[in-house]
């Protein structure tokens, strides 16, 4: 990722998500780790919101290789609350970092299909390689 010389800033650090910022690009990177409680997960996603919505960011990288999938009416709460607090915003394009695990890219296939019924503003794609998810986020928009 060197090669795009970027600079990210720590945001948020925690047992389930670390939050970095590369304000120049105005990239959000987004790691998930383990298997989160519907409280905590919730509370970052709103966090994670929040931070977009205030920093005007465009591109982001969700990163869920090393997140276990979450329940279903977690999905359902993330896609539905998500997608209301990110509908009128600059966000341009998001890239999931996906695992080789069938049941977590399920389990975001059902959050892209729920959040769907909210019309975003951004292109989303799955990849699994992070190079490639990196070039498509940093492409010309």
């Amino acid at each position: 990722m060197s090669d795009h010389n970027l600079k990210f800033k720590e945001i948020k650090q925690n047992k389930f998500l670390t939050m970095s910022f590369a304000k120049q690009q105005k990239l959000l990177w987004n790691e998930w780790r383990g298997s989160i409680l519907s409280e905590q997960l919730r509370e970052n996603i709103f966090f994670a919101c929040e931070f977009i919505l205030a920093n005007d960011v465009e591109c982001m990288l969700a990163d869920y290789v090393k997140m276990h999938a979450p329940s279903l009416s977690d999905q359902v709460w993330i896609a539905t609350h998500s997608a209301e607090l990110l509908q009128h915003r600059k966000l341009v394009r998001v890239a999931n970092l996906l695992a080789q695990d069938v049941f977590q890219q399920k389990a975001i296939e059902t959050i892209h299909e729920k959040a769907s019924t909210v019309p975003l503003p951004c292109e989303t794609r799955e990849f699994l390689s992070m190079q490639e998810a990196m070039e498509w986020l940093l492409k010309e928009k």
